[in-house]
């Protein structure tokens, strides 16, 4: 984790409080769902941070998280491999999210 808090400021699909597909507004209104999108803070924080609420990948050449899912199970399944394997291979590193919906309806 960053020494300072890093965070983005992205789009997500709200079901009843989960979100997900998050990312810009345009990758979220890729998949028509009849689902409210909504504007949403996603910021690094530790892995054992109570506050996490989603995992993501950090691709060691693009300094915004993608493949970001609410459950560890969901996001490892985006790997064929885990992500373990390419970590070790340098290209980027698995992060703990916190994503909260915003007032921001940008």
């Amino acid at each position: 984790m960053a020494d300072q808090a890093t965070a983005w400021r992205m789009h997500a699909h709200d079901d009843n409080g989960t979100l997900f597909h998050i990312g810009d507004r345009r990758y979220v209104e890729l998949h028509y769902l009849d689902l409210p999108i909504v504007a949403v803070a996603v910021t690094e924080v530790a892995h054992d941070d109570p506050a996490g609420t989603h995992w993501g990948w950090l691709d060691a050449s693009d300094p915004t998280p993608s493949m970001i899912w609410p459950s560890r199970i969901q996001y490892d399944m985006c790997f064929p491999y885990g992500p373990r394997a390419e970590e070790d291979a340098g290209r980027g590193r698995t992060v703990r999210l916190a994503v909260t919906v915003t007032d921001d309806a940008g």
